[in-house]
């Protein structure tokens, strides 16, 4: 069986590349960019540049392979054209399988314990929005007879993540985050990225699980507040005291049109303002500067996240695929520590 991934240049697409060569599983890494080719390099990989919003690219590029795994993620454009340009290659290749990479996000910011019959809502949530936008796609060509199985991973940590790993690393050593109160001690529904390469594997080798979906979550529930003072003594700076949260609060109100600005600049104007940076310096510690102070800030969003008592369950999962997550929060940690002093990013 030859696997293509779509979006091999990021964190998830990246794991799923190396763990499946390195375990003899012939794998094809499709990239948007060039640039993004670098980790993939390390290990000799079948690398071919793919715009899965390019039918003709999507084409190409999965000739000759019998499965895809779809990891790309981005706009709205690419979660939902980009998910119909992979799926209508696939029906016409006549590929056995697709393995769609979705998310938990998909039920919104709601309390309880969901099963993957829970009701979809955005809630306000662009990324949600979009995430069940792919999944009605799929779920189009499911009743086409397109064998697709949909996974939804609750939060993907581990090295190479810069949403989980490297920016809360950063946060939690800046000495302006702490444990957050009431207001952090909504469910931290933690995934390790091995596991969710295990979750990925077994759906697209298990029998007769064509138009499924399944939820893909970790072996421990910490609250935010453990995980934040876990991951803390992990990085070695000791015991995490409580911060106040009003003052973070307030910022993430006040940085929040920043953010949107900044994004909306960035994906009219990206080029233009590479430019800028690389050519003035004056502008360039501006950039930074104000790009360290957003990493350093939560959105509205998460702060809404870190209060939500929310449980994603993975019965069906271990049921159906036999799945069983490995890696509990200290090992995952441990090792995502590692991996951040051994490239330097901490010290």
């Amino acid at each position: 069986m030859r696997v293509f991934v779509t979006g091999a240049g990021g964190f998830l697409g990246g794991w799923v590349v190396e763990s499946f060569s390195l375990a003899g599983v012939p794998v094809r890494a499709g990239i948007r960019n060039w640039n993004t080719a670098v980790r993939l390099a390390r290990r000799n990989s079948d690398v071919v540049r793919c715009d899965i919003l390019s039918p003709d690219d999507v084409t190409s590029a999965i000739e000759g392979c019998d499965a895809i795994v779809h990891c790309a993620v981005g706009n709205e454009e690419v979660c939902v054209e980009g998910t119909k340009n992979v799926l209508e290659a696939a029906r016409r290749a006549r590929v056995r399988r697709v393995v769609h990479l979705s998310s938990v996000a998909v039920y919104g910011k709601v309390p309880g314990t969901l099963a993957e019959t829970a009701p979809r809502q955005a809630r306000g949530n662009p990324y949600a929005h979009y995430k069940i936008r792919a999944e009605e796609v799929c779920e189009q060509y499911v009743q086409q007879g397109q064998p697709v199985v949909i996974l939804r991973p609750s939060i993907i940590y581990g090295p190479f993540s810069d949403t989980w790993t490297v920016s809360f690393a950063a946060r939690l050593m800046s000495g302006s985050w702490g444990t957050l109160g009431s207001h952090g001690e909504g469910t931290c529904n933690l995934v390790y990225v091995t596991d969710v390469v295990q979750a990925i594997y077994r759906a697209l080798v298990t029998p007769g699980i064509e138009g499924r979906t399944y939820n893909v979550n970790g072996a421990e529930l910490p609250t935010w507040n453990e995980f934040f003072s876990r991951y803390y003594a992990a990085l070695g700076c000791g015991e995490l005291g409580p911060k106040s949260v009003t003052p973070m609060l307030l910022k993430a109100k006040l940085l929040s049109p920043v953010r949107n600005v900044a994004r909306f600049a960035l994906n009219r104007f990206g080029s233009k303002i590479s430019r800028l940076h690389a050519r003035s310096s004056l502008a360039a510690r501006y950039m930074n500067s104000t790009e360290s102070s957003l990493k350093l800030t939560p959105t509205p969003e998460q702060l809404k996240l870190y209060r939500v008592r929310a449980e994603y369950v993975i019965d069906q999962a271990r049921q159906d695929l036999g799945y069983t997550p490995l890696v509990g929060v200290d090992e995952g940690l441990r090792q995502s520590v590692a991996w951040l002093k051994a490239y330097g990013v901490v010290y």
